[in-house]
């Protein structure tokens, strides 16, 4: 009985002792000590525009990540969305080698949903009500990461909402935190 409590404690002691850095998650391999949350503020939209914009994503595997963003107009004549609710998804791809080193960094592709309220004016009439939507769009753009894991990124896009059939502007420029 010994013998066997001796070799459970060493088979438990060895697999922590060597466990591997990296797991998958749906297929997609994932290191364990890198952060992989990231909140931003599109201080584009947020200083020209008064619609400040915030951002959290989650980076999936080396190249994919999901995320969304909320973005609220203090101006509605400044910029053409009063709310705007958008989920995302990223491909990231490309770049020099240092940068492919770099989990969801570089240059990447991005799709978006977006549920959304624009102003509506009548002119002449004087009346403006907000009208609700639904929509998709594209955007492309760039997102670099220091090593203190600060992120900035530059992106433009646009899409297309179907309920008003109208567009909507998908552009920031934004600085974040990765933890």
């Amino acid at each position: 009985m010994k013998k066997q409590a001796i070799l459970a404690i060493a088979l438990l002691v060895s697999f922590t002792a060597f466990s591997q850095k990296t797991h998958r998650v749906m297929g997609w391999k994932i290191s364990r000590d890198i952060p992989q949350n990231e909140v931003k503020l599109n201080l584009g939209t947020t200083i020209f525009g008064l619609y400040p914009e915030v951002s959290y994503e989650r980076i999936l595997s080396e190249d994919f990540s999901l995320g969304a963003t909320l973005g609220v107009s203090l101006d509605e004549d400044e910029y053409p969305l009063n709310f705007g609710l958008m989920p995302y998804a990223r491909w990231f791809f490309g770049g020099s080698a240092s940068n492919l080193q770099k989990y969801g960094a570089g240059f990447f592709i991005e799709a978006n949903g977006a549920l959304l309220s624009q102003k509506e004016s009548w002119y002449g009439a004087g009346n403006s009500t907000f009208q609700f939507g639904a929509g998709l769009g594209l955007a492309l753009g760039w997102k670099y990461l220091t090593r203190n894991n600060w992120v900035g990124e530059l992106y433009f896009g646009a899409g297309r909402e179907f309920v008003n059939d109208r567009a909507y502007p998908r552009m920031g420029i934004s600085i974040g935190k990765r933890f």
